[in-house]
């Protein structure tokens, strides 16, 4: 019986299904090891050997329950049965097949039994599943038959048969759809991909494709159509099975979508501005054309996979990553002007570079939970705009400033008469009063003192005829007590004019207010003037005439035919003028107009004249030319009639001669002076004493001014006041002499002085040359001041010629450029030179005005700036000659100097360096600045041809000295620059070795 166990339990492991055998008490002998892990897993017991089943029963359900079922198998009888039972852990009954079968022994005893519990869960559900579907597959069936075409089809791709639907979508019957060869019907035969597609389905796997299909009325419908084989049972392939739905709407739908989506790529693709589409964190997914020109086929966002725009640093500086980060904050479309890139352009050897602006908007993509899913970057270059905008910019400005610093008074009206803008030189003209927003206020239409004058007429004529008025106009100030503080008449020169706003197009009106007031008082006292001076004419007997030169025109004053003794007016030649003249003063005559045209001295002669009525008169001619552009154009002068005054000269000079007689035959010096100290004569013991000609008329104390305030001249004083003799010594400490004086007042007036030299004679010697060194001294002011002027004109030819060439230069490029963006280029450029010029012209204005102050305003000057500045301006010569340009200014970063100065001396530096470098190596120019004490010293040092400075060191800085064969030197450079250096107390010199190069050194003061 062990055995038999042993064996029996071998026998139940060997079965998959859960056995156990028990016997006639019901107790468990042995179960296999499914048994015991199927009660353990639904139930959770652990069965052992010897286990009670009966007693098992209640927490056991397929143990329990049905006890009458253990003892029929204990009686001998073979039964099984489904048992459907709830167990734990699962949701769903369970379904068991419980088998009993008693176990025998030879004698025919039963002594156990079998108990096996099949768990058919699965089966159940797999037939029941089966029995759906097949329900589910004739409902399928059936759908299919209604609205999808099935055609049953032999190897050879015949139509055997086609279900009703087919036959509709075809639109044939069945009998002319059987034996139709369905790959040629459909169009399938003729593609590339069916040899291939034939190929799989003939090897059993199924083929699906979209297949057009042409209806007989021409109608074209699209099928979506899968091809699944039929095999036999050996799986040999013997026909196809063909299923297809009817997708031409949809299809019809994709094609548009495609088209659409085709149509707007190629419109964003030709749209004129870029468009880009981001990911939320800045990684780029797409673009049209347009955009990647923008990037450039260099940019990292074309070159480089996964670059992300927001963490570029560039992005980050000039706004566009803000910009992005705004509006994924705000979750909306945000628009930004923003300096993008900087655009290269290789003209030649040289490359430009410009600044691109560009209008850049960001707007988001928004998803169901309104996040952001897309972002979209739209780039439009807005570059000639911005640069347009920011030249009007500054052109407005400009205009302010112009308005503001105009030499005549601006006032601007709107069209309802109130002010809405007053420069400067207005206010000072008005020297308003302390008056709150004046413009504000006044209104010319309803202003008392404007209606007393009628300037509110005036107002509404230049506005409602829209024409320009100019008048002048005497107002008096004094009945304004309000808007001015001038208390006086003043006449004024008015301009006023209509300008059309062009914002609103409103009509507004601007006044040019010039005081004409001290212009007014001159041409009355230039009226009263020429009165006067016709009837001193006519009193002193001067007539006036002109000679104009091209027209070969005589013109005479009314006194000058009086004189001449001829009827007024008649016409004049030269031929009939030099008859009145006997020879000797015809000579004179020609000689004098000779003198005038040559610009020789003297022009001034006595002639004698025979008149009309034969009367020999004595006159007096003075002359004087007038040019135009260096161009004599005519001779003007007077004539006067000395007849009496030559005839009382002469009796005078006879009187005059028998008193030098008398007083040079007395050994003393004397002198005849007027009251105002007027010398009138002169004896020749006096300037033997004085050792000095003295001419009549004049005045003692200008010819020796060391007398003022000396006892000589209070004892001159005291005779001529108290009319009563001086006798006296004295000694004059400026020149170390002694003089003994006598002065006796005259009846008539003035004094004789009496005198003799009692002193050494180089005590007078050493007085003359002091008083000619003062002489030299208001010489050299005089040849200073001269040299200022000429030198102010040399600037502006020197400083204006390098940019004017400039300007031809560009002129020139741009009529040969052939492009427009190149001609646009070059404009701008001109545009940046005419720009610099305009501020060189404005600085050698101001400078002008500061010479009329004397003094030239110093500023602070940073020579870093001024080197760029003349850069831009040189820019065409210093790119033309490739002159490397390096600075050093780290020691002495600036100086306080005149601008316009500095610049020229700077330019100087840079357009000689070009002008005479070597043709053997390349230009090079070094500036450096330095501090010596209280001095600032720039040093410009070259590598150009250099100079000879044995030969031509002293006359380096000369004017109009030039030491190379160059056609474009002047001469004038560097002594413009000496005189300027020498004007604000520096000094300039030259280091230089012939054909190594030059150094300049400039020593400026620093304060």
């Amino acid at each position: 019986m062990p055995m038999n166990i042993a064996m029996m339990k071998q026998v139940l492991d060997v079965i998959r299904d859960p056995v156990a055998v028990y016997d006639k008490n019901c107790c468990l002998l042995e179960m296999n090891a499914a048994f015991g892990a199927e009660i353990l897993k639904y139930q959770g017991i652990a069965l052992q050997k010897g286990d009670s089943l009966r007693a098992l029963g209640n927490r056991i359900p397929l143990f329990g329950y049905e006890t009458p079922d253990w003892q029929r198998a204990l009686l001998g009888e073979s039964f099984q049965y489904v048992k459907s039972a709830r167990l734990p852990n699962l949701a769903a009954p369970a379904h068991f097949e419980i088998s009993f079968k008693p176990l025998v022994s030879d004698s025919g005893e039963v002594q156990a039994a079998f108990f096996v519990c099949r768990n058919i869960s699965n089966e159940l559900n797999y037939a029941r599943d089966l029995r759906r579907s097949d329900i589910q597959l004739q409902s399928i069936q059936q759908a299919i038959n209604s609205c999808a075409l099935v055609l049953m089809l032999d190897i050879n791709w015949q139509i055997l048969s086609a279900y009703p639907h087919a036959c509709v979508m075809l639109q044939q019957p069945e009998p002319l759809l059987r034996g139709r060869n369905f790959a040629e019907m459909t169009g399938l035969s003729a593609r590339e991909e069916w040899p291939l597609a034939d190929q799989q389905l003939r090897a059993g796997q199924t083929w699906r494709s979209e297949l057009r299909y042409t209806l007989q009325d021409r109608k074209e419908i699209w099928i979506d159509v899968s091809i699944t084989p039929v095999t036999d049972e050996r799986r040999a392939v013997t026909g196809y099975v063909a299923l297809g739905f009817d997708v031409t709407q949809r299809k019809q739908q994709e094609i548009q979508i495609r088209e659409n989506e085709s149509f707007f790529r190629e419109v964003l693709e030709k749209l004129p501005i870029g468009l880009q589409e981001f990911s939320p964190q800045g990684l780029s997914i797409d673009m049209n054309t347009v955009q990647r020109g923008i990037w450039g086929k260099d940019h990292p966002i074309m070159t480089q996979p996964g670059y992300n725009l927001l963490s570029d640093p560039y992005y980050q500086r000039n706004g566009l990553c803000d910009l992005f980060l705004e509006v994924l904050q705000r979750k909306e479309a945000v628009k930004k002007e923003l300096l993008l890139k900087y655009k290269e352009e290789q003209q030649g050897s040289i490359t430009r570079v410009s600044p691109a602006y560009y209008e850049a908007t960001v707007f988001p993509i928004l998803n169901e939970q309104q996040e952001v899913s897309f972002l979209f970057l739209i780039l439009d270059e807005i570059t000639d705009k911005k640069l347009a905008k920011i030249a009007v910019e500054k052109n407005q400005r400009l205009l302010d400033n112009i308005i503001e610093n105009l030499p005549m008074g601006y006032i601007q009206f709107d069209n309802f008469g109130f002010i809405q803008r007053v420069n400067q030189s207005q206010r000072s003209f008005f020297n308003s009063p302390s008056v709150d927003n004046p413009a504000e206020h006044y209104n010319i239409l309803s202003d008392p003192f404007s209606r007393l004058f009628q300037l509110d007429n005036l107002f509404m004529e230049v506005l409602q005829k829209n024409r320009m008025i100019r008048t002048e106009k005497k107002l008096d100030f004094s009945r304004e007590q309000k808007w001015t503080n001038v208390r006086r008449e003043v006449y004024i020169d008015m301009t006023v004019f209509p300008v059309e706003d062009p914002v609103d197009k409103d009509l507004i009106v601007v006044a040019l207010m010039n005081d004409v007031t001290e212009k007014k008082r001159q041409e009355s006292e230039n009226t009263k003037s020429q009165e006067l001076l016709l009837q001193t004419g006519e009193i002193g007997k001067i007539g006036g005439w002109e000679l104009d030169v091209r027209k070969k025109y005589l013109r005479w004053s009314d006194e000058t035919y009086k004189i001449h003794e001829i009827p007024l007016y008649p016409p004049i030649t030269f031929a009939r003028l030099q008859a009145f003249y006997d020879e000797e003063s015809q000579a004179l005559l020609l000689s004098m107009l000779r003198d005038i045209i040559r610009g020789k001295k003297p022009n001034d002669v006595q002639l004698t004249l025979r008149t009309s009525r034969g009367n020999t008169k004595r006159v007096r001619a003075i002359g004087r030319p007038v040019y135009e552009n260096n161009k004599l154009v005519r001779i003007y002068g007077v004539v006067q009639d000395i007849t009496e005054q030559y005839q009382m000269r002469g009796q005078l000079t006879r009187n005059q001669e028998m008193m030098r007689l008398f007083f040079d035959a007395i050994d003393m010096g004397y002198a005849a002076i007027e009251d105002d100290g007027r010398v009138t004569y002169l004896n020749r013991k006096a300037q033997q004493i004085i050792r000095r000609n003295v001419r009549t008329e004049s005045n003692i104390f200008e010819l020796f001014p060391w007398m003022v305030n000396t006892t000589f001249h209070a004892r001159l004083n005291e005779a001529i006041n108290r009319r009563v003799s001086q006798s006296f010594n004295g000694y004059f400490q400026r020149v170390d002499r002694w003089y003994d004086f006598l002065i006796a007042p005259m009846r008539e007036g003035g004094v004789s002085v009496f005198f003799r030299d009692i002193t050494d004679s180089k005590k007078m010697s050493k007085e003359l040359r002091r008083a000619n060194e003062q002489l030299n001294g208001l010489n050299k002011n005089l040849v200073k001041q001269n040299r200022q002027l000429e030198e102010f004109a040399h600037i502006t030819s020197h400083n204006l010629r390098a940019p004017i060439a400039n300007l031809k230069a560009l002129m020139q490029m741009h009529n040969e450029a052939s492009a427009q963006a190149e001609r646009d280029l070059y404009l701008g450029m001109l545009h940046e030179v005419i720009k610099k010029i305009d501020e060189t012209l404005n600085d050698l204005v101001e400078v002008v005005q500061i010479r009329k102050d004397v003094n030239v305003e110093r500023e602070w000057l940073n020579f870093a700036d001024r080197v760029q500045h003349l850069k831009e301006i040189l820019y065409m010569d210093i790119e033309t000659s490739g002159m490397q340009l390096t600075t050093d200014f780290e020691e002495a970063p600036g100086i306080e100097y005149p601008k316009v100065y500095l610049d020229s001396i700077i330019q100087n530096m840079i357009t000689n360096a070009i002008r005479y470098r070597s043709p053997e190596r390349p230009p090079k120019l070094h500036l450096k600045a330095t501090r010596e004490e209280e001095y600032v010293v720039l040093t410009a040092e070259d590598n150009g041809i250099g100079i000879d400075m044995d030969r031509f060191g002293s006359k380096l800085f000369g004017f109009r000295k030039t030491f190379h064969k160059n056609k474009d030197a002047k001469g004038i450079g560097l002594f413009i620059t000496k005189s300027q250096v020498e004007a604000m107390g520096g000094s300039i010199r030259a280091e230089s070795k012939l054909g190594e190069g030059t150094k300049f050194i400039i020593t400026f003061k620093a304060e």
